[in-house]
């Protein structure tokens, strides 16, 4: 599901040591609920939510000596949760390409990275006041804590947290990704009114 890939969890919860041990390779229920200590049920509950969160899916079956045991396999967005690299990467890739591109050039890479990014959800559908909502509560999934409200006629998404505040504050082009995702996501001309200082908060104008 795309949404998994804003879902984090917390590693020292019953889910994240679920995930964890799954990190050394394959393992049925049985298996799982062995080596945590915990029962067969315990540990379905934490596979049924991380199966639905996209962080664990199904690898096949193991014999034994009644019936074939499922076994289970954390994905690649179950291993994102661990890793602790991509955010120095991204900062600065980001640094590389601003020294590298022009100003209109690196704007333009950072818009179609939002709008490729878009097209991994669903598409809201109804008016754009019904889409802005649905870009809104996106946000909100990613990180923000957005509300909707009007301005001179025109809708604005703001958020008192932005989702990519360890970017933006580094290298505010970042918000172009998030304008680039908006429009696409809405069908609308979006544009950037947020405040970087002195911690990002994002601020988007929606016109139709």
């Amino acid at each position: 599901m795309p949404n998994s890939l804003a879902t984090r969890i917390r590693l020292n919860s019953a889910a994240g040591k679920v995930l964890s041990r799954l990190r050394h390779g394959a393992m049925t229920v049985e298996e799982i609920a062995r080596s945590l200590r915990l029962t067969d049920n315990a540990v379905r509950n934490q596979l049924r939510k991380l199966k639905e969160a996209n962080l664990v899916a199904a690898a096949g079956k193991r014999p034994s000596a009644s019936k074939p045991s499922t076994l289970y396999a954390i994905t690649l967005e179950g291993q994102v949760q661990f890793s602790t690299l991509y955010l120095p990467v991204l900062t600065q890739f980001l640094a590389v390409a601003e020294g590298q591109c022009s100003g209109k050039q690196l704007d333009s890479f950072m818009l179609e990275t939002g709008q490729s990014l878009a097209h991994r959800y669903p598409q809201s559908s109804g008016g754009v006041k019904q889409r802005t909502n649905s870009a809104a509560r996106l946000l909100r999934s990613f990180g923000g804590v957005t509300e909707v409200g009007t301005r001179d006629g025109a809708l604005v998404i703001r958020s008192r947290a932005c989702p990519l505040a360890a970017l933006v504050s580094e290298n505010p082009a970042a918000c172009k990704i998030l304008e680039g995702f908006l429009a696409a996501h809405i069908a609308a001309r979006v544009t950037i009114c947020c405040n970087r200082k002195p911690e990002p908060q994002c601020c988007f104008e929606v016109r139709s």
